[in-house]
C-alpha cells in the first residue's frame, strides 16, 4: 500500500477505499493556501498516482468558501529579496503543482463553494471535472493587485474559454458566478449550493467504478493532444488503445456483454 507524506495544518488527507479526498481546511482564512500546503499537495498527488489502489481524487474545501488563493498575507514583515526570487522559488512550488494535477492519470473531482480566487480558481480548471454551486464567485484578481497570473492562470484559460473571455477574466479581473462560468465551459457543472455535495459524491462514485486504466489513458490523451499534431496523436491513440484493450476492464466489459450484464470495473 502507498504510504502518503504527512500535511501540513490547513490539508486534510483521507484515503476512503478507491476515492483520495483531499480537503483544504484553513476555513479562518477562506482555505487561503500556504507555502507548505502547496509542496504536501504536489506530493499527495504525485504519491496518488501511483497508487493503483485509488481511482478518484476529490478535492474540496472547509466551511463556506473553496479557496481565496495564495495566502499573501504570510509575505508581509518579509524582508524584500533580491530581484528575480519569486520566479526562482516558482519554479519549485505552484508551477508543479498545476502539471501535476494535469499529468496524473488519475481523474480528480473539485467541488466549489462561495469564493474560488487565483490558485484556487486553477485548482479547480486543473481538474477533470469542476462542479461548482451556482452562486459561487470565481476571479483572477492578479491585474487588480499590480501584478500577474501565476500557476497555469494565463495557460488554462484560453484553452477552456477561448481567448476574449480570458482577457476580460485576467486582464480586467472580472468575477463570474458559478453559473456563468458554467455557460462559457469554464467548468463542468453548476447547480444550487444545496445540491453541490450529492452532485459532487455522484460523480466521484461513478469515476470510482469506471474502467480506471481507459479513463486515465483517456485523460492523457486530452492533455497531449492540445498541442501535439494529427500524426502524433493518431500515433498516442493507437499505443493507449493497444493498452487498455488489453485491461482486466475491457475483458469484463466483453464478458458482461456476452452475459447481458452490466460490466463490473475493478479499476486494473
Amino acid at each position: 500500500m502507498t504510504a502518503y507524506p504527512p500535511v501540513p495544518p490547513g490539508l486534510v488527507v483521507d484515503h476512503d477505499g478507491p476515492v483520495l479526498r483531499i480537503r483544504l481546511d484553513r476555513p479562518e482564512r477562506r482555505n487561503a493556501i500556504t507555502d507548505d500546503m502547496v509542496l504536501a499537495l504536489i506530493d499527495v498527488l504525485e504519491a496518488a498516482g501511483g497508487d493503483e489502489s485509488v481511482r478518484v481524487i476529490a478535492i474540496s474545501g472547509t466551511g463556506d468558501h473553496f479557496c481565496s488563493g495564495f495566502d499573501l498575507a504570510l509575505r508581509d514583515g518579509e524582508e524584500r529579496p533580491r530581484v528575480g526570487s519569486v520566479q526562482r522559488r516558482m519554479r519549485t512550488h505552484v508551477n508543479r503543482l498545476i502539471p501535476a494535477m494535469l499529468e496524473t492519470q488519475t481523474p480528480i473531482v473539485t467541488s466549489v463553494q462561495g469564493w474560488a480566487i487565483g490558485l484556487g480558481l486553477h485548482l479547480a480548471l486543473a481538474s477533470d471535472f469542476a462542479i461548482v454551486a451556482d452562486d459561487a464567485r470565481l476571479r483572477e484578481p492578479f491585474t487588480a493587485f499590480g501584478f500577474t497570473p501565476d500557476s497555469g492562470g494565463s495557460w488554462l484559460l484560453p484553452r477552456l474559454v477561448g481567448v476574449a473571455r480570458a482577457k476580460e477574466l485576467l486582464l480586467l479581473a472580472r468575477e463570474i458566478s458559478g453559473a456563468r462560468a458554467a455557460e462559457w465551459g469554464l467548468v463542468h457543472r453548476a447547480v444550487p449550493g444545496k445540491e453541490l455535495e450529492a452532485a459532487s459524491a455522484e460523480l466521484v462514485d461513478d469515476l470510482a467504478r469506471s474502467a480506471t486504466v481507459a479513463v486515465g489513458l483517456a485523460k492523457a490523451l486530452v492533455h497531449r493532444g492540445l498541442t501535439a499534431p494529427l500524426d502524433a496523436q493518431l500515433a498516442e491513440e493507437a499505443v493507449a488503445m493497444e493498452i487498455s484493450s488489453r485491461s482486466e476492464d475491457f475483458r469484463e466489459y466483453r464478458l458482461a456483454r456476452k452475459e447481458g450484464r452490466d460490466p463490473r470495473f475493478r479499476g486494473r
